[in-house]
């Protein structure tokens, strides 16, 4: 059985890991993330912070049950984070409690379950499933339920540099369905604890995000909610270990992927930050191997696999 219900594990232990798992939604496997995480969702919309954990929690549950002690998902804390990202979409879309809960429950058991099929297939080609097994799952009910819930209107907003940098902050909330420079900046809190430059690039990226989505046709109350800038930001974490290049390209095949999903009348979730990811990934390698075959034959791996930051990826 899992280290995280063993009786020889202690409390302080278990309690840092399922942070850890939390933390894991925005690629860092740091318990004090985690935290802020949760806190952000408590100061937002405490209906959300139950939801996360519910998700969280049926997660540990799940892979308990399904992965040996030793497994990717136990030992590098990944098996929260994707059955916290249903749970979270099921109380954000659906509107009744009850219901809410229970298709939470459901999600998050699914979005576990079909993670580490869904990773070995990935595994081959050496691509992380980031949050693919959640968004999977949403998509799956959410075309009967939508419609349901209540996600609130964009209110009117000012343009300026004070407008420009609460965006910033504003575009990390959606990361987990919140909203809200105040929820954004706690979540950039959490990601400075993982790393000062981690915070940077995220908030880079949902910057940059928001602009280019406001040169394709974005309204100004939009681009500035910080509803343009979660997925870039995603994007930014995830490519930041190829190099600023890589990072910047990674930003603006997100905001083109969401513009095309968006076209398709499909809620587009983080799916434009895991197509971006997957394509830059792909982009790096292909590029560095024809510069010096030998050598990145032997580094690609850490490009998938580089250090605590971005242990969801896999192992390859």
């Amino acid at each position: 059985m899992s280290a995280a219900i063993q009786t020889n594990a202690s409390f302080g232990d278990q309690i840092t890991s399922f942070a850890r798992s939390i933390g894991q939604i925005v690629l860092q496997r740091n318990a004090a993330t985690g935290v802020c995480i949760f806190v952000a969702l408590l100061c937002a919309n405490p209906r959300l912070a139950c939801g996360l954990l519910i998700g969280a929690l049926t997660g540990n549950v799940i892979t308990v049950i399904t992965q040996d002690a030793d497994s990717p998902a136990m030992r590098d804390d990944l098996y929260g984070f994707n059955g916290a990202l249903a749970a979270l979409a099921a109380f954000t879309f659906i509107g009744d409690a009850s219901q809410a809960a229970a298709v939470a429950i459901v999600a998050a058991m699914a979005a576990t379950l079909i993670a580490p099929t869904l990773a070995g297939k990935l595994m081959r080609f050496g691509l992380p499933i980031f949050s693919s097994p959640a968004i999977i799952v949403t998509w799956c009910w959410l075309p009967f339920l939508a419609g349901r819930g209540d996600t609130g209107a964009i209110p009117p907003v000012a343009t300026g540099f004070v407008s420009m940098l609460e965006a910033a902050f504003a575009g990390l909330a959606p990361i987990v369905f919140a909203t809200g420079a105040l929820a954004g900046a706690l979540i950039a809190i959490g990601l400075f604890a993982a790393g000062p430059s981690r915070a940077a690039w995220a908030l880079a990226g949902s910057g940059l995000g928001a602009f280019l989505h406001a040169l394709g046709g974005a309204s100004d109350a939009v681009a500035l909610s910080g509803a343009c800038g979660f997925n870039a930001a995603l994007a930014a974490l995830a490519a930041a270990p190829l190099g600023g290049r890589y990072t910047l390209l990674a930003i603006v095949a997100s905001v083109l992927f969401e513009r095309v999903i968006d076209c398709l009348g499909v809620a587009a979730l983080t799916a434009p930050f895991v197509l971006a990811s997957w394509t830059v990934l792909c982009m790096a390698r292909r590029l560095e191997a024809h510069t010096d075959k030998s050598h990145r034959m032997q580094a690609a791996p850490a490009l998938v696999d580089k250090g605590d930051s971005h242990v969801v990826h896999p192992h390859a």
